[in-house]
């Protein structure tokens, strides 16, 4: 079982994309500073926010007001609002109080979490993972040991492993950049590679399949992953349907931020993210008719010394 081969083999079959919905590649989020002086009222809830904001009542005080955007003025969720209150000379530090949400601010989380809360585990050369297969019959969880080289052996926990290949080799790995504008160029270069776009389609379809298989990926470091994040947040968020779901848990009860994206062929992908840690904690994607078409659940991954014997 290899998970490239699994990812071509479940897509749905290829359908012209339509202009107006076509994925455009982008650069990172334009960013608006709206700077305001006038004094604020006392303890007034913002109204025109999803949540409310209090102001902080002082006398003379600066306000600085901070909106992330997504593309243009049509947003499909709330950017986020920073307010920061001075004291004017005073010579005390500040307070700032942060409302935030949409799907650019919580990929942008994502990304600052994994980079400081996040290590490699183990120091072994071996990639070892577990996970449930979402649509596979009765949800079984399934060990994957991957050599440096791409090979593998792969089956049921407590099972018999089989021998397989095709995986990104431990030298891929170490050769992508942080930096998420040439981590973009090499993600797209590799998903090509791997076949996991159809001809005709958006790109960044392709780079979203190829960042869920990375993100869980225990030989991909923290700061790679920070920049597979940021990637992601710099994708036409209002292109692809981008929708912030809030909280919720994945399939094995683990609570998470949620993230829905809708990309043209009709296909919803759902990801859950440790809010705590960025770790990605389960992928999901339903067809047309909202049918289970793939995903996974994962529970553990770190680096081993050994592979364990494969059948005679």
């Amino acid at each position: 079982m290899r998970d490239f081969t699994e990812i071509r083999d479940r897509r749905p079959e290829p359908q012209p994309p339509r202009d107006e919905v076509v994925l455009r590649a982008r650069e990172n989020l334009m960013h608006t500073i709206e700077t305001e002086t006038a004094p604020q009222p006392p303890a007034v809830e913002a109204t025109d926010s999803p949540a409310p904001v209090v102001r902080l009542d002082q006398r003379r005080r600066r306000i600085w007001r901070v909106v992330a955007g997504v593309g243009a003025a049509a947003c499909v969720a709330v950017a986020a609002s920073i307010f920061v209150v001075g004291d004017d000379g005073l010579g005390q530090s500040g307070q700032v109080q942060v409302l935030a949400a949409g799907p650019h601010f919580t990929l942008q989380k994502a990304a600052t979490r994994v980079a400081e809360t996040s290590y490699l585990v183990g120091a072994g050369p071996i990639r070892q993972q577990q996970f449930v297969n979402l649509t596979d019959e009765g949800q079984p969880t399934y060990d994957r040991y991957v050599r440096p080289d791409g090979t593998a052996l792969v089956g049921k926990a407590g099972g018999d492993l089989q021998e397989t290949s095709g995986y990104l080799t431990s030298a891929q790995l170490a050769e992508l950049p942080a930096d998420p504008y040439e981590l973009r160029t090499r993600m797209l270069s590799l998903s090509s590679e791997l076949g996991l776009g159809y001809p005709g389609e958006a790109p960044d379809r392709a780079l979203y399949r190829l960042a869920t298989e990375l993100l869980p990926d225990p030989g991909v470091t923290p700061e790679v992953k920070a920049g597979i994040y940021r990637v992601l947040a710099g994708l036409d968020l209002e292109a692809i349907r981008a929708r912030d779901l809030g909280v919720g848990a994945d399939r094995a009860g683990r609570t998470g931020d949620v993230l829905e994206f809708t990309f043209e062929e009709g296909y919803v992908d759902r990801l859950v993210i440790d809010p705590q840690t960025g770790a990605l904690l389960s992928t999901e994607t339903a067809d047309r008719e909202g049918q289970p078409a793939g995903g996974q659940v994962y529970v553990s991954a770190e680096m081993v010394d050994t592979m364990p014997l494969a059948p005679a």
